[in-house]
């Protein structure tokens, strides 16, 4: 059962956050890949916030256990950050994001949650956010 104690703040911001980021995707011009770029992130995220440290630190580790990995983790390191450099004002809407979910994930670990009750907190309020910000977009777009 869901603990009475809820971290309003964390839920509104990460509530505001993916409406923000809803309403941003409405405005691509092919919002179909965007969308289900997004969907399969945010259950990423989620799962990636739920689950033990200490399980994702062992994964974690195994990228490093030879040399081949570890130069291939710092290729696609590298490239990444070029990615990000070059499409920075997409890179900051998912950082803010990433943000919002791990404080509303500490703030959910504080009032007592369990890890499955934090995942799907974070992954429907995340997917009712977004689904909320492309409704507005929408709404507001066809009402002008």
């Amino acid at each position: 059962m869901l603990s009475l104690k809820i971290p309003w703040v964390a839920f509104t911001l990460l509530l505001l956050t993916y409406i923000t980021l809803g309403w941003l995707l409405e405005t691509f011009d092919d919002p179909v890949a965007a969308w289900i770029i997004i969907v399969i992130g945010i259950f990423l995220l989620s799962v990636l916030l739920a689950s033990p440290w200490s399980q994702i630190r062992n994964d974690l580790g195994l990228l490093f256990k030879s040399d081949t990995r570890a130069f291939f983790v710092a290729v696609i390191g590298a490239f990444l950050t070029v990615l990000i450099i070059s499409w920075f004002h997409i890179f900051a809407h998912g950082l803010v994001a990433v943000s919002a979910a791990t404080l509303f994930r500490l703030d959910a670990q504080t009032v007592g949650w369990s890890e499955t009750q934090i995942f799907w907190m974070l992954t429907a309020v995340s997917i009712a956010g977004l689904a909320l910000g492309a409704f507005a977009q929408n709404w507001i777009y066809w009402q002008l």
